[in-house]
């Protein structure tokens, strides 16, 4: 007897089962889960009720399949499925693919007047490589915005076939706009005394017909052949802005190697 008392005890003991790994996080109505490749996912539903699963934001669904495709609805659009039994005995397999991952779900549909899933969302662990991508495109988009504010205040005197189609600056940088197929001249910053000096420059645009340089200046001289062409900035000495990095997004340093 006092065996049994204790196996009793033991038993009482023992912590409650915790959900399988595959099953969605207990939350009602709204349910989550960590997704993982390798796991086939518990999808229990009620008839005459949708499921609504929610992937990544911008993933895109390509395919899937049904065990048993006349049971099941599936509707899709962007990153959400739509999914809903036709049938009460309907238990199935469902294979969603989309241009990230596959999903593998055991599909069940629930008996009685239980509380069916409204929507179950996916969480992902983060990927280095999705991380990497998603930076270097905010950093292009970054650079492809247009400056904060912008001087357009230039005027030009001499040679005026060798002018850029128009030159500007934002505070840091100057960049000049030449024609296509245009040959593009020698640049100098003029300083206060009349010496001319060379300056660090970029090309940019689709064909390279911006140059860009990493100064602002109150004049510049532009030189190719015999020809020369003065460019006066006429809002040099307004309030420009400091920039540690040297490059247009606060965030991404410019290092010269040497």
């Amino acid at each position: 007897m006092r065996g049994a008392w204790l196996a009793c005890a033991v038993a009482l003991l023992q912590p409650a089962p915790g959900p399988r790994a595959d099953e969605p996080v207990a939350g009602g109505r709204i349910q989550h889960l960590l997704y993982d490749a390798d796991e086939v996912v518990t999808l229990r539903a009620s008839v005459g009720y949708v499921v609504h699963v929610v992937l990544e934001p911008g993933e895109a669904y390509l395919a899937h399949a049904f065990g048993d495709g006349k049971a099941w609805d599936l509707a899709h659009r962007q990153h959400h499925l739509f999914l809903k039994p036709l049938a009460t005995d309907a238990d199935s397999n469902l294979t969603v693919v989309t241009d990230r991952r596959s999903y593998h779900f055991a599909l069940r549909v629930e008996a009685g007047k239980g509380v069916p899933i409204y929507e179950l969302a996916f969480r992902y662990r983060e990927d280095p490589r999705s991380r990497q991508a998603a930076r270097a495109r905010e950093i292009e988009e970054a650079f492809a915005r247009p400056p904060p504010s912008t001087n357009l205040s230039y005027t030009m005197s001499g040679d005026l076939d060798i002018a850029p189609v128009n030159c500007w600056d934002d505070g840091l940088f100057t960049s000049f706009h030449f024609g296509p197929g245009a040959d593009l001249p020698a640049i100098y910053a003029v300083d206060a005394d009349g010496r001319e000096s060379i300056v660090g420059r970029h090309a940019a645009g689709r064909s390279s017909e911006i140059v860009v340089m990493h100064k602002v200046a109150a004049r510049w001289v532009l030189r190719l052949g015999g020809r020369a062409l003065s460019i006066w900035n006429d809002a040099y000495g307004s309030q420009g802005r400091a920039s540690e990095s040297r490059t247009s997004v606060a965030d991404v340093r410019r290092v010269l190697w040497r």
